[in-house]
């Protein structure tokens, strides 16, 4: 299934997908602006990330979900899809981006977030 972007008036923000195209405790990979992005539902909050795993790549959206922290399935590094640090202490990390629901749809804004 082909996923469409549109940039809405609000501080650049873009519509990626309806809320319910997302259940909760499910993930999924859709290009925004260029970039593959990881979204993950986490008991109805959503949370965006970079989905490739700086290590080799691997895609974070089809990584296992614990609580707030997804593993990467190809070698089990793991992040915070809250922050998109790792949790290892090894240095890794992946952006993180801002997410909001609005009329029932899930924006993003590709600014990267600095925790």
């Amino acid at each position: 299934m082909r996923q469409e972007t549109r940039i809405s008036e609000h501080d650049e923000e873009i519509a990626v997908f309806r809320v319910e195209d997302l259940a909760p405790g499910q993930s999924r990979m859709v290009r925004v602006a260029g970039k593959r992005v990881a979204f993950f539902n986490i008991a109805g909050k959503f949370y965006a990330i970079n989905n490739v795993c700086p290590h080799q790549g691997g895609s974070l959206a089809k990584g296992r979900v614990k609580g707030y922290v997804v593993s990467c399935p190809w070698h089990h590094l793991q992040f915070d899809v809250r922050t998109g640090f790792g949790t290892d202490g090894g240095g890794y990390c992946v952006a993180s981006y801002e997410t909001c629901v609005r009329d029932g749809f899930v924006y993003i804004k590709m600014r990267r977030q600095v925790k």
